[in-house]
């Protein structure tokens, strides 16, 4: 198995009266990332977000672009960001599952999209995972995306 992929990172910058800055950064960092491997939201099959508070997955998989915004409710109530589901957002459990460790949290996401990746998630297995990407935004307005490809 080989792997392909992309990283991105940005910081905040001063944006209009009313922006969901965290939203936008991570908007405009997954964009990129996507854009250098060539790929777009709906080829996503594993996401590792930067959930510190459970409002966030909403918010970002909005900015992300998995869906309009204001429509992250429905896709979370269909089961369509579960495990089994068109892309599974943080089978790990998310960082309040970890314990939102602040150093590591990214060490612990890109571990579980190799997982995911390799097959070896166990009863977290996403099926068919081949592209993975992990989140993180905070501390100091900054926002890292890297997306993780199994080719073969």
């Amino acid at each position: 198995m080989s792997c392909n992929g992309a990283t991105a990172a940005a910081g905040e910058r001063v944006y209009p009266p009313g922006t969901g800055f965290d939203a936008a950064l991570t908007c405009e960092t997954v964009e990129l990332a996507l854009a250098e491997a060539r790929r777009s939201p709906e080829d996503l099959d594993i996401i590792e977000l930067h959930d510190a508070f459970t409002v966030e997955e909403l918010h970002y998989i909005e900015g992300i672009g998995l869906c309009p915004e204001g429509h992250g409710v429905a896709m979370l109530k269909e089961g369509a960001l579960d495990i089994g589901g068109r892309c599974a957002v943080n089978p790990s459990g998310g960082l309040i599952a970890m314990g939102h460790p602040i150093g590591p949290t990214g060490i612990g996401q890109i571990g579980e999209i190799t997982m995911q990746l390799r097959g070896e998630a166990g009863p977290r297995q996403h099926r068919d995972a081949r592209i993975g990407l992990a989140h993180m935004v905070g501390v100091g307005a900054v926002c890292y995306a890297h997306l993780l490809e199994r080719r073969g």
